[in-house]
């Protein structure tokens, strides 16, 4: 028996997956809503395969992931967002994560997705090729300038010392929306936190140019 453990901080999409997934045979599934409460659950429990949500509140999914990879080599790790894929195949390429999915995926591509990440195989659009290909050609120190304004803003607001509260403001979006720029920056700048970003930018003279 196959153990899947769904982690959504919304409750709805959470009971809407475990509801898609009911019918696959040999599976039994559990959910969680709070990615804190995971590594907790994980001192007494495993899961063959997790399947996360990655803009969550306090700890995002890319960080979950991480977190379980290094306690858990061998799980198996999917996630799932309803922002753009391709702002995180440098997480399989990196082997962080197994497999990724769109919240607007159908029941079938889900199910493909995950029959293929337990036989050890990803399923991938076709824009994942060139993907890979112009990063083959690009270095960290070419990545600020693939920085979006957005981005570039965002880390000047972090170099001031600003909360992710205090960066909505600024920009007159949802602290939800400043947590995805910042998780689609630090897979574009491979790292993991505030603190790491602003090294980086500090370190190649970024902030001097935005």
């Amino acid at each position: 028996m196959i153990k899947l453990l769904i982690v959504d901080d919304h409750p709805v999409v959470l009971d809407g997956t475990m509801t898609l997934l009911q019918e696959l045979e040999n599976l039994h599934i559990e959910t969680e809503q709070d990615p804190i409460v995971v590594e907790k659950r994980l001192e007494n429990d495993s899961f063959h395969l997790f399947l996360i949500d990655i803009n969550m509140k306090q700890v995002n999914g890319i960080q979950l992931a991480e977190s379980i990879k290094q306690r858990e080599p061998e799980a198996l790790v999917i996630l799932y967002t309803g922002y753009e894929l391709a702002d995180y195949y440098e997480l399989i390429l990196k082997r962080k994560i197994d497999g990724i999915l769109s919240k607007t995926a159908t029941k079938e591509q889900v199910i493909q997705t995950i029959h293929a990440v337990l036989r050890r195989e990803i399923l991938l659009p076709n824009d994942f090729l060139d993907f890979v290909q112009s990063q083959m050609h690009h270095s960290l120190q070419d990545r600020q300038q693939t920085l979006s304004d957005k981005e570039k803003v965002i880390l000047s607001l972090i170099a001031q010392g600003c909360t992710n509260k205090a960066i909505a403001v600024e920009l007159s979006v949802t602290q939800r929306t400043v947590e995805n720029y910042l998780s689609k920056l630090f897979v574009k700048l491979n790292v993991e936190s505030r603190a790491e970003a602003l090294k980086i930018a500090m370190e190649n003279g970024w902030l001097s140019k935005i």
